[in-house]
């Protein structure tokens, strides 16, 4: 067994360094099945690289590949020109996964931001084909292609004002049949239909909630759809993830903060929480060969073991996916990558497209704040203390510290984020009704 094969049998796809535009180029990619080069593009937008720009990239070249393409005129000055390349880098590298693609640079991946199907570029996955993996459970069954089905049709809708932007850059280049398929399978495997359906079944519940935030986002503007189904689908993963790694450990919980104190009992007990998850990560390979999982066992090859000292392995790069998983998707703070007492708390987008993926799609079908905050923990395992049983089940997983008054506050701070994003509306003392647009309540 290599360590491919291992992460296959664990996961299903390999668990790399991960930002959501990674994840994003590799789901669509895997939907739409079709990539372009876009050199134009890629030379245009590129505006640093290591050791300096070099060869076609360097930005007297740029300048006369856009006057000999007539996509300047002869009047435009290089200062101008570098102007506009800084505006098309912000709109096509907002991850900063976007590098150097062509000759004189060969990079490990590159990534645009999703804005359209035309900056879909072929490189190696950057993902670890987990947009591919995903992509293949939800096709499994009938809620999971409604999904897809949605997806595709975000992905077809006439460009945007982004896409419009850089359009003169998307020339010369047709589509090309992408095969990421068999490169999935070349390096990985073939997804046996028995562990598709069995993923499907344990991850029902979620993929339900992924096809409610479709619902849903009817009424939003093209690129908050494109950005709201890409945070559901991570979340997706992240569920994903968890089930996998907590095969010997209580199904886990994400205990978030929403109080934004620093030394609140609920602040220290989310660290905690944070920390822990982590740990569940970096030790499920160990815990899943413990339960048979692998065909051949990992841990007792040593395939990765870096060193004598370490029998067990060496697993940081579990521990990094997480923490990369949860710091882009949204749901860990703060993003600086040197503070070491993270946290768990929700960020306004990612709060509302889970909220969107648990409130019905009539709008008027208004739902009470306690029964939202027991659709978010059975769906997404989001605890903030808005449900009777909060403190139980935070107590039975070892949770302590902080008492129930601590978790109404919470709670209430959860609220008040909710009424900000027009999801939650107190139309009397203690009575906070959820909706997917409380204005048609009202």
């Amino acid at each position: 067994m290599d360590k491919k094969q291992a992460h296959f049998e664990a996961l299903g796809y390999e668990p790399l360094r991960m930002k959501p535009a990674h994840f994003a180029s590799g789901f669509f990619i895997s939907l739409l099945d079709e990539v372009y080069s876009d050199e134009v593009l890629n030379k245009v937008a590129v505006i640093k690289a290591n050791k300096g720009l070099q060869g076609e990239y360097a930005p007297e070249s740029i300048v006369d590949r856009l006057r000999n393409d007539s996509l300047i005129a002869h009047s435009i000055t290089q200062a101008e020109v570098e102007v506009l390349r800084v505006q098309v880098n912000g709109v096509v590298n907002n991850d900063t996964a976007m590098f150097p693609a062509f000759s004189p640079y060969r990079p490990k991946g590159n990534d645009y931001t999703f804005i359209s199907p035309r900056v879909l570029t072929q490189a190696n996955r950057t993902d670890g084909y987990a947009g591919h993996f995903v992509a293949s459970i939800l096709a499994s069954t009938d809620v999971g292609r409604t999904v897809l089905d949605f997806a595709r049709r975000v992905a077809g809708e006439p460009p945007g004002t982004l896409e419009r932007f850089v359009s003169p850059l998307l020339v010369g280049c047709e589509a090309e049949h992408s095969g990421l398929a068999w490169k999935y399978e070349g390096n990985y495997g073939e997804l046996a239909v028995q562990r598709v359906e069995q993923v499907a079944g344990e991850m029902q519940a979620q993929t339900e909630a992924l096809a409610r935030l479709c619902d849903n986002l009817v009424d939003y503007s093209h690129y908050r759809r494109i950005r709201y189904l890409v945070l559901g689908l991570l979340a997706w993963l992240m569920a994903y993830v968890l089930k996998i790694a907590a095969v010997h450990r209580s199904h886990p919980v994400l205990l978030c903060d929403f109080l934004g104190g620093t030394n609140s009992p609920i602040r220290s007990q989310s660290q905690t929480c944070y920390s822990r998850l982590r740990d569940t990560l970096r030790h499920a390979y160990q815990d899943l060969a413990d339960a048979g999982h692998f065909s051949v066992n990992p841990i007792e090859q040593r395939i990765f073991q870096r060193s004598s000292r370490n029998e067990e392995g060496d697993f940081r790069f579990l521990e990094e996916h997480f923490g990369d998983l949860a710091l882009r998707m949204g749901y860990a703070q703060p993003r600086a990558s040197r503070v070491r007492q993270k946290h768990l708390e929700l960020q306004p987008d990612t709060l509302r497209t889970l909220m969107l993926s648990i409130l019905d799609h009539d709008a008027q079908s208004a739902i009470r704040f306690d029964e939202a905050c027991d659709r978010l923990r059975e769906t997404w395992n989001i605890i903030a203390g808005g449900s009777s049983s909060d403190g139980k089940t935070l107590r039975e997983q070892g949770y302590f510290g902080f008492d129930e008054a601590d978790l109404r506050r919470n709670a209430a701070a959860l609220a008040g984020r909710l009424k900000s994003l027009n999801i939650a509306v107190e139309p009397s003392d203690g009575l906070i009704l959820c909706s997917k647009d409380i204005g048609e309540v009202l």
